[in-house]
């Protein structure tokens, strides 16, 4: 995944050939055996782009955040291994300037659930049952990604965790521009730790279940909301504002950071 993040880092730069990037997307390990050539398929897998004669622009360099669509994600597995391992629920919340617009949810059938997983999800075999195949709830869940932004508490997890999963029916992986709340929290709350259940407490969500992919998306929306309240001015664009996320802050920086109350 390095390399095709190398290359949509460098599209959310500067416009880029498209022979150029459509080469270079294909050689990526990420991408193999997709073949993708054309514009149309790239916005299909979730890379805002456009073209303008020769060349590839991605929309987000230009668009305002607050005019952009932000997917918040979590799901729920049966396992840690990208390889063996399947996602039993997804949750998603889809923002747009810091309001929700709609949810996504959907638990996922599968015969493999070990007891450690159900004490700590609170999902059971009985619950899955009758739920829809990963196939299906993958299918369903890319059509409500669109070529919002991926976001997630601890995004390369998800988001890989996903991709693995299309690949494994032979479809092509997410192409989605993404964002990390751990990492845009750091940036923009002082606080001792940054996992999910430390910033729920922070921003006060008890009435939040843990380790159920919906109630998790919705307290990471919480963290984005908030973060998004404490950016610099001059974050103007999408992009800015992805880049500003994978940046480190200044300690500098740190000590003027919003200190919320910390009752741990």
């Amino acid at each position: 995944m390095k390399n095709f993040d190398k290359l949509t880092d460098k599209l959310a730069r500067s416009d880029m050939l498209q022979e150029y990037f459509f080469k270079m997307l294909n050689k990526s390990n990420y991408v193999e055996g997709a073949e993708i050539n054309d514009i149309e398929s790239l916005n299909c897998l979730g890379l805002d782009v456009s073209s303008k004669r020769d060349l590839i622009t991605l929309n987000t360099r230009r668009r305002f955040w607050q005019e952009q669509y932000f997917c918040v994600v979590d799901i729920e597995t049966n396992g840690c291994s990208f390889q063996d391992s399947h996602i039993i629920e997804i949750g998603a919340v889809m923002l747009k300037n810091s309001k929700i617009t709609e949810e996504f949810h959907s638990l996922i059938h599968t015969p493999i659930l070990s007891e450690a997983i159900i004490k700590l999800t609170g999902i059971t075999q009985e619950m899955l049952k009758d739920a829809p195949s990963e196939a299906q709830t993958l299918e369903k869940f890319r059509l409500f990604l669109g070529n919002s932004i991926f976001v997630a508490h601890n995004a390369e997890f998800d988001y890989f965790f996903l991709s693995q999963a299309y690949k494994r029916y032979g479809l092509p992986p997410l192409l989605n521009r993404r964002l990390c709340t751990i990492k845009f929290a750091m940036r923009t709350i002082q606080a001792e730790r940054y996992g999910l259940q430390t910033m729920r407490k922070l921003l006060g969500l008890d009435n939040n279940i843990p380790h159920r992919a919906l109630w998790d998306a919705r307290s990471a929306a919480e963290v984005f909301k908030t973060a998004c309240q404490n950016i610099p001015s001059e974050i103007k664009s999408t992009e800015d504002l992805i880049r500003f996320t994978k940046t480190s802050p200044t300690k500098a920086a740190l000590t003027k950071q919003p200190r919320l109350n910390f009752d741990e």
